[in-house]
């Protein structure tokens, strides 16, 4: 990493450069005054974005050419300055690295302007009428790297839940008629677990329902609980929706009048889910867990997928039935499994609203060896007989197998010159290859020129099971990999770029296993910078106007947002740097669209063409890689790549519109601005989001 910088204070080069882990770190040798000063940064270097961190707190997003600033204080005590710089690989320059002082009077007009922007609640002149103090601390709380990830929930509270808690179906439409202050013909039956209705928690739960919905609900006593032919008597009824609680957990005064609004908007509806927080001993809420719409491969890795379920009670009936017949356990985890089995996607509501409030309990593990066993005994009855095991870390793992034989998959690799970074790929395929299924090797060769490098491919070609395609002329991503995809023998396609690094036995199968099963599209990996921090761990629509990657920055080891850093899930696109696709999907959708996508974005339009003829894309994360993102090719810092780039942005938002501001396996409670899963600024959403494919994708004709 190369660095020219200056500090405008002194205009001489006082900042040291060390290697920290992860990242650099830029260190003044000499303490400025203590004060306020405008950091001023300008990035440019092979990777899209990296993070930076001013003295172990204030962050900022760097992106290639940009001039980006950030109010930073040192303070008379401790005057260091330190810069970390996160994510960086290969190549990278800061021409611009100014620190500025600020007057007071400056620093106290930036501070209202940027808390203005940061938050609603500052809107008001009285809340900005702080003293300068009270200001920087403000600003310092709603910035500091310490409480990125949702931060501010205490005030989002206020924002997003006073204009909702309105009395009880003040204005739910009746669909036979107008408008009426009457409740529908619903009927709430709480179904508890974990304790009988005269227990403190039970009575506090149901105390929860009674307060907002009185009258209109009977209780379920806990002997109804345990018998099943009892329960068949009592919740015979359409109209009748099971409120799954556990003792001691409360619904939020709000829930079942959301519920039922729902479910007048909704009436397919048979299963409903809802957002939900924990609750301190001391009654504060916190920790607030913000789903995704319907996503079967995250209820099957996770037990605590959700808390807050209501189920139409003649499913609950058939399914109690079932599960009585075969024999299994009557639990939460197995009847929520059964009964989302048993109905369509769409079928399945999930309520964007924090209806359901968790009780603290210490040392609740996430998943362990009984429920992963519950899903395991849930597979089997549908005629899936594979191994499912508790992670160490919470969560459970799905080993799903590839057929015996196995089949024949085609690792296609683009390639021009930079030699180093293909051998080191290559080797890395060797050397992981140990539990992989028969590969071919695909190399495009886009008109290499390096004498090392046309030896070594010519060294590769020779080699049994590898293939050289000789490509010359403009790069053009998508369209070198569709003529090898039609080229290529195997059933399955794997894509790769040649700036990876395979780094465990397994992978492609654990990858090639989850692409066989029926309904899947395409199966992208946990993919890691150089340093060991996130680089993909799938792609979220809408960041930055497209698309993000999730968990971006992050510690690969970390469990990430609600596990999901760990877990495979279905997400709404992945990275073609290491993608997993049948063929004959790829070939049925025409492959990558070479002529509006040839560099970027080819891989999210496929995957979210892929959603739209009804397939579920994974990310899986039991496959780690090395990823040293753009090293080939670079950053598109120049006039013509950057041209490109924006004119490939333009045709995504043309294509896919509205779709990419409403990601179904996001929740339209965080941030399109940051990639950390932290809280976005208060926005309308929607009122509930149906499982299966948004409807918005009939309307799309890509």
């Amino acid at each position: 990493m190369s660095v020219y910088h200056w500090l405008a204070l002194r205009f001489r080069r006082d900042w040291e450069l060390r290697e920290a882990s992860p990242g650099f770190q830029l260190r003044l040798r000499s303490a400025p005054p203590p004060g306020w000063y405008m950091l001023t940064a300008c990035y440019f270097g092979e990777q899209p974005r990296c993070y930076a961190r001013f003295n172990g707190s204030q962050g900022r997003l760097l992106r290639p050419g940009r001039l980006r600033r950030r109010l930073v204080r040192i303070p008379a005590r401790d005057r260091q300055v330190c810069l970390e710089l996160h994510g960086l690989n290969g190549e990278a320059a800061l021409p611009v690295l100014r620190l500025v002082p600020q007057p007071p009077w400056r620093v106290r007009q930036l501070l209202r302007r940027k808390l203005r922007r940061l938050h609603p609640r500052y809107g008001s002149s009285a809340s900005l009428a702080l003293p300068l103090p009270k200001l920087w601390s403000e600003y310092n709380r709603l910035l500091s790297g310490a409480n990125r990830q949702l931060l501010g929930y205490d005030e989002w509270i206020e924002r997003r839940e006073r204009r909702t808690l309105a009395p009880p179906l003040a204005a739910v439409p009746d669909r036979s008629g107008p408008p009426t202050a009457s409740p529908p013909r619903l009927r709430f039956l709480p179904f508890l677990w974990g304790g009988a209705p005269g227990e403190g928690g039970a009575s506090a739960s149901l105390r929860s329902l009674e307060r907002q919905w009185p009258g209109s609900f009977q209780r379920l006593e806990a002997s109804q609980v345990t018998g099943i032919n009892a329960q068949a008597t009592a919740i015979n009824a359409p109209d009748t929706w099971l409120v799954l609680l556990q003792s001691g957990d409360q619904l939020a005064p709000q829930a079942l009048c959301r519920c039922s609004e729902a479910l007048l908007l909704h009436p397919e509806a048979r299963v409903l889910y809802a957002d939900e927080d924990r609750l301190s001993q001391g009654g504060r809420r916190h920790s607030p867990h913000f789903k995704p719409s319907w996503n079967p491969e995250l209820l099957y890795g996770d037990p605590h997928y959700s808390h807050c379920w209501l189920i139409r009670s003649d499913l609950v009936q058939r399914i109690l039935r079932e599960l009585d017949a075969a024999g299994e356990t009557l639990s939460l985890y197995a009847l929520v499994l059964e009964a989302t089995a048993a109905v369509r996607p769409e079928q399945i509501l999930h309520i964007p609203q924090v209806l359901y409030h968790r009780v603290d309990r210490p040392g609740e593990r996430r998943g362990d060896a009984d429920s992963a066993a519950t899903v395991a005994r849930f597979l089997a009855r549908r005629h899936h007989a594979i191994p499912v095991t508790a992670r160490s870390g919470g969560g459970h793992c799905l080993h799903w197998p590839i057929p015996d034989p196995p089949p024949l998959v085609s690792v296609i690799i683009p390639s021009r010159d930079r030699s180093d970074l293909l051998r080191c790929c290559v080797d890395s395929l060797h050397a992981t290859a140990s539990g992989n299924p028969p590969t071919e090797l695909l190399l495009i060769d886009n008109g290499s020129s390096d004498p090392a490098s046309l030896a070594y491919l010519e060294e590769l070609a020779s080699q049994p099971g590898v293939r050289l395609l000789r490509r010359p002329g403009p790069f053009n991503y998508a369209a070198l990999n569709n003529e090898a995809a039609r080229l290529a023998r195997g059933e399955v396609l794997t894509f790769l770029n040649n700036d990876v690094e395979a780094l465990q036995p397994g992978w492609l199968t654990r990858m090639v296993a989850e692409a066989l099963r029926p309904g899947i599209g395409a199966v992208g990996a946990r993919l890691l910078y150089e340093d060991g921090t996130v680089q993909h761990a799938g792609v979220v629509l809408g960041i930055g106007g497209v698309a993000g990657h999730a968990h971006k920055t992050m510690n690969g080891e970390a469990e990430g947002y609600q596990l999901r850093l760990r877990l495979t899930h279905q997400v709404s696109a992945v990275t073609a740097a290491a993608l997993v696709l049948r063929k004959s999907i790829f070939i049925e959708l025409g492959g990558f669209d070479g002529i509006h996508f040839a560099v970027n974005y080819n891989d999210v339009d496929l995957c979210l063409r892929l959603m739209a003829r009804g397939y579920r894309n994974l990310y899986c994360a039991d496959a780690v890689l090395i990823h040293r993102e753009s090293r080939s090719r670079g950053a598109p810092v120049s006039s013509e790549p950057f041209a490109q780039w924006r004119r490939e942005y333009a045709a995504m938002q043309k294509r896919w519109g509205k779709l990419l501001l409403s990601d179904p396996h996001y929740s339209p409670h965080l941030s399109l601005v940051e990639e950390n899963f932290s809280l976005a600024i208060p926005k309308e959403v929607p009122l509930a989001r149906p499982g299966g494919m948004p409807t918005e994708f009939r309307e799309v004709k890509p």
